[in-house]
């Protein structure tokens, strides 16, 4: 593909996000929460870890730990079947702990207050304002990063880059659904190591040289 315009290159993301709508009309954040509380702690767990693997845990986590004092006394035998079990335990008391000290017992809702909290970092805090409090927000992760590279959107390799690279080129409306269609897209097509391109909808928007025929 020839270099493009800035003008191109929206356009040329307009229609993907448009395609992707068709093609997962499903898609959505994976974790299941009905709290900005339970989301935190979901997103906590669900480091370097596979979704539906923190979704069979919360199922009694969210049952047993109701409020934010009972985060701060979780229980590393209760997280046990999630990587990094004890780390991961230590973040979400010591966030708990901070939202008990500092924040009324309520998740914060700016991220440089949820940067302030232990185990949050960007992605995690985008998510947060994007899913709990419908806020714009681009959430990074390993799906997000592989695609926009492949589509030609970032040749950036730093997750805060390339958020600062998309902000510029997907419409604001859309930041938190784009972000979802990449994730759902990443995992049925246009995975790691074995991309679907001759089945994938937005192959011909799609300038990656290394395609699978």
């Amino acid at each position: 593909m020839t270099k493009e315009t800035s003008a191109t290159k929206n356009a040329r993301v307009r229609r993907i996000i448009v395609a992707l709508k068709r093609t997962h009309p499903d898609a959505k954040l994976a974790l299941n929460f009905s709290s900005p509380l339970e989301l935190l702690v979901a997103l906590i767990l669900a480091a370097q870890c596979r979704d539906d693997l923190v979704n069979e845990v919360t199922v009694d986590l969210f049952r047993k730990y109701r409020n934010v004092e009972d985060w701060t006394k979780l229980r590393e035998e209760d997280v046990r079947r999630i990587n990094f079990y004890r780390n991961k335990t230590r973040s979400i008391r010591g966030a708990a702990i901070e939202l008990l000290e500092k924040f009324g017992e309520q998740v914060p809702h700016t991220m440089d207050e949820l940067l302030t909290l232990p185990g949050v970092g960007r992605k995690t805090a985008n998510a947060i304002l994007a899913n709990a409090f419908g806020q714009p927000a681009i959430v990074v992760d390993t799906h997000t990063w592989r695609l926009s590279q492949r589509l030609g959107l970032t040749k950036k390799d730093e997750p805060d880059k390339i958020e600062a690279d998309l902000v510029k080129i997907v419409p604001r409306k859309d930041w938190k659904k784009f972000c979802h269609l990449l994730q759902f897209h990443g995992r049925r097509v246009c995975r790691a190591r074995k991309p679907n391109c001759p089945n994938c909808s937005i192959s011909k928007l799609c300038p990656w040289p290394e395609k699978t025929k």
